[in-house]
Order: C-alpha cells, then structure tokens, then sequence
C-alpha cells in the first residue's frame, strides 16, 4: 500500500515529458540484490526487465532495505502477510527513457496504472541523506 512517503521525489507522466524522456511499458521480470566480493563485497538492488536493467551497478550497501521497500510501495506490490524479493517477478512497469527505442537509458521507472513515477538518481537516495 502507497503511504505517500515518497511524494518529494515521485514525478506525473507530464513530468516526466517536460523533462524530455520518455516513457514506456515493460515488465520487471526479477528483483536480485548481488553482493561483490571483488568490491568489498558492496550489495547491488537489482531490477531486471524483459529487454533492460533499471538498476544493477550502484553501490546500495548503506539504503537496500529502504529501496526495497521503497520499490514495494512505489509498485504497489505489497503483500499482507509480506513479500520476498523472489516473489516479485512478472510485474507490468513501465520504464522512463532518455531517447525513443533501442539504445536509450533507463533513467527511471513508474507503475504501470498509477501516474507516480520516480526517477533512479532520486529513487537511490532514498534514506542517505537523513
């Protein structure tokens, strides 16, 4: 369930394209979070979509637990009883692009029916600076 917690960084589609990118539907296949050994052993929240990463590269060692939960909410995926990561998998989404077609950025993501969408930059400060 959305609280509203979140409503300093969510933007509206109109944003969104004021800010000149793009939006489009996908699905968010699978919700990983990797640790790297080979980098101090950092932890990753990963989203993976059917043809893109939104994330997979950022160093989320400090916040993971606030943007998985953010994530949830955001998404609206939530669960009674709770949710694991592995569970969340198949979910419509729709990703914000900075160019139309092949070869834009994800630079952000937003729920498929609601118009709340968030941007990566933003979502990945989500509790490091309080």
């Amino acid at each position: 369930m959305y609280t509203k917690e979140y409503d300093s960084i969510l933007k509206t589609e109109k944003q969104i394209s004021d800010g000149g990118y793009f939006v489009e539907n996908n699905i968010l296949k699978s919700v990983d979070v990797n640790t790297i050994a080979h980098f101090n052993n950092l932890t990753c929240l990963e989203l993976w979509c059917d043809n893109c990463a939104i994330m997979a590269t950022y160093n989320n060692t400090q916040n993971l637990g606030y943007l998985i939960k953010a994530l949830i909410e955001i998404l609206d995926i939530c669960e009674e009883d709770g949710i694991s990561l592995s569970k969340i998998k198949n979910i419509p989404i729709r990703i914000v692009t900075d160019s139309v077609g092949w070869g834009g950025k994800v630079v952000g993501f937003g729920h498929f029916m609601q118009d709340r969408f968030v941007l990566t930059e933003d979502f990945l400060k989500i509790q490091l600076l309080q």
